[in-house]
């Protein structure tokens, strides 16, 4: 609100001249016309002894932010919502020691752009059309956080004065610093330790960058000053606020609560080992460039947790050169219908592809190697083609005819016509030899039961002693094996077939 203040020129002091002539005093008559004049002018501001300001600062009394603080319109319909983030101020000077409950809400001037001030700040106060309102708040102390100075306005109650630098969900932190400037920088800065920075490259070293690039813009948007300085060794920067009070302090990628940076041409120092990339080496080893300080055109996103949401679309993702995953923990995939997965298809034909549905698993290539896995049967193949089947019955077939077959007359046969049969009551377990025929289709037997008869055998052979001649026994009789004894493995080699029960 604009008002008139004394001038401090002191060549601009008034003479004390009488506005009425000392004869005018004593006739007691009716004024002349020049003494009416001069006693108007001697009423008006004199602009030699007074100077004009059109806008003046005012001290915050109350901000209208709770639903209950709002009035009732005149008619009684509603809450009067034009006054909410209105705020009752004094002016420092046409105001002074106004009571609170005399003064007008006023109003913010910019609709588009809010900054509501605390108790106990300041801001400019400028009258259009008969209202007021507030523009900026005064910067006292280049104390981001908070500017609150009380009583700057004049007198107050005791209940006011015990209600200085106590708010219901306001907290004053004097380790909030502003950011660190660089030339030519658009800042926006919060109480809180968040803030956006326009700026650009230009000055070396910044944000531990060593070269200077002045086509370089760049956006910086963070939350959460330095509240991870002790997890990435930044603590010294925290020791090193705390002595210098005032002091300001860059964005920090790494040790700032969230971040996200979009560059032209500036090394963003990610660290990625220190937060979960360790021992990662194979998806590093396929995306050689992952680093973001290697500079150029990028945005990176650094928080503990980055959520992207779609309420009806989708979510995109295409890349240039690779996209490169890499977890401490699980990686899952949940979909409702299919994962497909597609590998050399970017000339436009099909490649080796991979489909995911709540009944089936299909994995194909383009020479028809492929696997099926499904609720009824499950196939396997290979580019012959080859194939695995499972189903009520299983089959492997070999692209050059051979097959193995598992069903109740399961068996194994080659391409040339040579077979192994397993199962059938009727045939037992058998094999058969192309251009054989003169063996016929022969029984597979038991190894290990050939094995034991056979050295039963060679053991009874051993214990001859005795050979029997014209003239009796050429040794003792006792120790030769009697015709029983080969009878007897004799009659195991029935069991050494593989037949049915």
């Amino acid at each position: 609100m604009s008002y008139w203040g004394k001038s401090s020129n002191p060549a601009s002091k008034s003479t004390g001249k009488r506005p009425v002539p000392q004869s005018q005093e004593k006739s007691g008559g009716l004024p002349t016309k020049p003494t009416v004049i001069q006693i108007v002018k001697s009423l008006l501001p004199n602009p030699k002894e007074n100077e004009f300001y059109e806008l003046e600062m005012a001290e915050v009394l109350a901000v209208i932010l709770d639903e209950d603080e709002i009035p009732e319109k005149e008619d009684g319909s509603d809450k009067d919502w034009k006054k909410f983030g209105n705020i009752v101020a004094r002016k420092v000077n046409s105001e002074r020691d106004e009571k609170p409950e005399t003064l007008t809400p006023i109003r913010p001037l910019d609709p588009f752009k809010y900054s509501y001030p605390l108790r106990g700040e300041y801001v400019i106060v400028v009258s259009y059309n008969g209202e007021q309102f507030y523009i900026n708040n005064v910067n006292f102390f280049g104390d981001p956080n908070n500017s609150v100075s009380p009583g700057g306005s004049g007198a107050r109650d005791e209940d006011t004065v015990e209600e200085d630098f106590i708010y219901e969900h306001f907290e004053i932190d004097h380790d909030i610093r502003r950011l660190w400037p660089y030339q030519g920088d658009n800042i926006i800065q919060g109480r809180w330790g968040n803030s956006i920075r326009l700026g650009s490259n230009i000055t070396p070293d910044a944000h531990e960058d060593g070269d200077d690039k002045p086509d370089s813009p760049n956006i910086l948007i963070r939350a959460g000053q330095l509240v991870d300085a002790d997890t990435f060794g930044k603590s010294g920067i925290v020791q090193d606020l705390k002595e210098s009070p005032k002091k300001p302090v860059e964005e920090d990628i790494n040790a700032d609560g969230s971040s996200i940076w979009m560059t032209t041409d500036q090394s963003v120092k990610l660290d990625i080992k220190g937060s979960n990339a360790v021992n990662h080496v194979f998806m590093t080893s396929k995306q050689s460039d992952d680093q973001p300080k290697n500079g150029g055109k990028q945005i990176v996103l650094n928080s503990d947790r980055i959520t992207f949401n779609t309420k009806q679309g989708k979510i995109l993702g295409f890349s240039h050169d690779g996209i490169g995953f890499s977890t401490q923990k699980s990686f899952t995939i949940d979909a409702d219908e299919t994962v497909d997965m597609n590998v050399g298809g970017g000339s436009g034909g099909p490649g080796s592809t991979l489909s995911i549905t709540d009944s089936s698993l299909l994995m194909t290539s383009p020479t028809n190697a492929g696997l099926s896995i499904g609720t009824d049967r499950s196939i396997l193949s290979s580019p012959c083609p080859s194939i695995l089947t499972l189903a009520d019955y299983a089959n492997i077939t070999s692209c050059k005819g051979a097959i193995l077959h598992l069903d109740d007359c399961a068996g194994l046969k080659d391409n040339q016509g040579s077979f192994i049969r397993i199962g059938g009551k009727a045939q037992g377990i058998t094999g058969y030899v192309k251009d054989r025929d003169d063996m016929g289709q022969q029984h597979l037997v038991y190894g290990e039961a050939l094995t034991d008869i056979l050295d039963e055998l060679i053991t009874s052979i051993l214990n001859i002693t005795a050979i029997p001649t014209g003239a009796g026994p050429s040794g003792p009789i006792s120790a030769t094996p009697s015709l029983a004894d080969f009878e007897s493995i004799r009659a195991k080699l029935c069991d050494l077939l593989m037949k049915p029960e």
